[in-house]
C-alpha cells in the first residue's frame, strides 16, 4: 500500500463503526478503509454506496456475491 493507513486501533469516532464492521466481516480492518479514513467523508460515502448495493434487490444476492468474488480475483484482491 503506497499510502500509509491510519491507526486501526485509534480511528476517528465517525469511522469507528465502519472499522468495527470491517473487523466483523473480514477479521481485520481492510487496507482501503485504512487509507480512505484519512478523509472520513470519503470513507463514509464509500460505505454508504456499499450498503446501498448490498441492500438492493435488483440483482439476486447470489449473483452479487459471484460478481464480487470474480472482480476481486481479477484485480488480485487478498480479501
Amino acid at each position: 500500500m503506497r499510502l500509509k493507513g491510519i491507526d486501526a486501533n485509534n480511528p476517528p469516532a465517525s469511522v469507528k463503526p465502519i472499522f468495527d464492521r470491517s473487523r466483523e466481516r473480514y477479521g481485520r480492518v481492510i487496507s482501503p478503509n485504512l487509507a480512505m479514513a484519512h478523509r472520513p467523508e470519503i470513507l463514509l460515502a464509500a460505505s454508504g454506496l456499499g450498503r446501498a448495493i448490498d441492500g438492493s434487490t435488483a440483482v439476486e444476492p447470489r449473483l452479487k456475491i459471484i460478481a464480487s468474488v470474480r472482480a476481486a480475483q481479477m484485480i488480485g484482491c487478498p480479501f
